[in-house]
């Protein structure tokens, strides 16, 4: 089995901040700066991200990103929409093999 690890950065006070991320959060990186100001849900990631909005969690409090959480109305109460508003650039992506 393969794990997915991202380097990325962005600017804090004109100068790049960079970062890694492998696993469920690389993949939640990677589906947040592509589907940009549209968000992601945890339903839309269900097919592989159980915990979503704690991959978002890590992401905020571990790298410092800007993700805005918007609440969305469904039949059953709400759920939320999550919007990578930091400008993120993915450098390096890779897969490696999970060590057994």
């Amino acid at each position: 089995m393969k794990r997915m690890k991202l380097t990325a950065s962005y600017l804090v006070n004109g100068k790049p901040y960079y970062f890694t991320v492998q696993g469920q959060t690389a993949k939640a990186l990677k589906a947040l700066v592509e589907a940009g100001a549209k968000g992601v849900t945890a339903l839309e990631a269900a097919s592989w991200a159980y915990r979503f909005s704690a991959y978002c969690h890590d992401l905020i409090h571990k790298h410092g990103l800007n993700i805005r959480t918007d609440k969305e109305k469904h039949p059953g109460g709400w759920y939320g929409r999550h919007v990578l508003e930091t400008d993120v650039t993915i450098s390096d992506a890779e897969d490696e093999k999970k060590a057994a």
